[in-house]
């Protein structure tokens, strides 16, 4: 995402869950996900396209933001690095920003901010625990943030 809002790439992808599922997953993000499509067979396959899209695009990015990261998005960025530690070991998204941490000196968001946010989360129809649109949401916040310091 650029930083006036703009989604410049985008990767979505969804496998079958085949681990037992935590009853909050499974009420909460199975719902949102669900007219998401089966693109890949196995995590692994997942793990790997998306290795490779990341590793298409990192060039052009200046940060890794995501919200509450551990252990979803941290462990998933391990699982992809680890998979070939000898030749990822210096892949890895740098810098990583949690959002949350990234809002703590500035308390909460200024409300012209927030409303700005919200409209556009209504307006893009965002689903709250769907990946991609969480995702968007996330961007969305750390640039309001950027803009502000």
């Amino acid at each position: 995402m650029d930083m006036d809002g703009k989604v410049v790439e985008e990767f979505s992808a969804r496998t079958r869950v085949t681990t037992k599922l935590d009853p909050w997953v499974k009420d909460n993000v199975l719902p949102a996900i669900v007219d998401m499509p089966i693109t890949h067979s196995t995590y692994t396959e997942m793990r790997e396209a998306f290795w490779e899209w990341y590793l298409d695009n990192e060039p052009n990015c200046d940060y890794v933001i995501v919200s509450n990261g551990y252990p979803v998005e941290y462990r998933f960025l391990l699982d992809c690095q680890e998979a070939d530690i000898e030749k990822r070991y210096w892949q890895h998204p740098f810098p990583i920003i949690d959002l949350s941490s990234l809002l703590l000196p500035f308390g909460e968001l200024k409300e012209a901010s927030k409303s700005k946010l919200l409209a556009r989360v209504r307006q893009e129809n965002l689903k709250p625990h769907n990946p991609l649109h969480d995702s968007m949401t996330t961007a969305l916040m750390a640039i309001e943030v950027f803009k502000s310091i």
